[in-house]
């Protein structure tokens, strides 16, 4: 158990759920924003071949299934407008005339108008000043040792956006809520070395 002292000051240091970002690269600042949002997932479908009476598996596609996230609501930056318009961006004409009718979202729509996806677990770190700077300069910076691993969303686009709800017996804060489907995603650890 890496509990104890050989593992350094301080000792065993866990991911924390609460210390991440998400960035959209095109969909202007969001980050702080973001309320929760899941981690890639990948599944691998077995398929069977028989021969008498042994079955034998073998793996099949690796599929990545969507992630959810949500964001809180505001008036700025107004996440439910910035959302709505990636709709639009993507080539969604209301059908209000027949030449409206026509036009249509495709794949490479959908996904310029977000952009990269990128979903950052961060550790408690900091940042570390060298000697003689001025805090100041540095406020809402991120260091990157602070960042424990990184998960980029490759060719990712939006399939569904909830746009909240209201209730006059609520206190709550407006959220809205997006499933983003992507062909595949990469990890990059960065303080852990991959395996050779």
């Amino acid at each position: 158990m890496p509990f104890f002292s050989d593992t350094g000051p301080g000792g065993f240091q866990p991911k924390r759920q609460f210390r991440f970002l998400v960035n959209f690269s095109e969909l202007g600042n969001l980050t702080f924003m973001c309320k929760k949002t899941d981690k890639p997932t990948y599944k691998i479908e077995s398929k069977t071949h028989q021969v008498l009476n042994h079955q034998f598996n073998f793996p099949g596609i690796v599929k990545w299934e969507a992630v959810q996230m949500e964001f809180i609501d505001a008036v700025d930056p107004n996440v439910g407008s910035k959302f709505y318009a990636a709709l639009l961006n993507s080539g969604y004409v209301a059908p209000v005339n027949e030449a409206a009718l026509t036009t249509g979202i495709t794949k490479v729509g959908t996904t310029s108008t977000i952009g990269e996806v990128r979903i950052k677990q961060l550790d408690g770190g900091g940042i570390i000043l060298p000697a003689g700077s001025d805090p100041g300069e540095v406020v809402g910076a991120i260091d990157s040792t602070n960042v424990v691993e990184e998960w980029t969303l490759k060719n990712a686009f939006i399939t569904q956006v909830k746009f909240g709800a209201l209730d006059y017996a609520q206190e709550d804060l407006v959220t809205v809520s997006a499933t983003i489907t992507f062909d595949y995603a990469t990890y990059n650890p960065q303080q852990i070395p991959l395996a050779t």
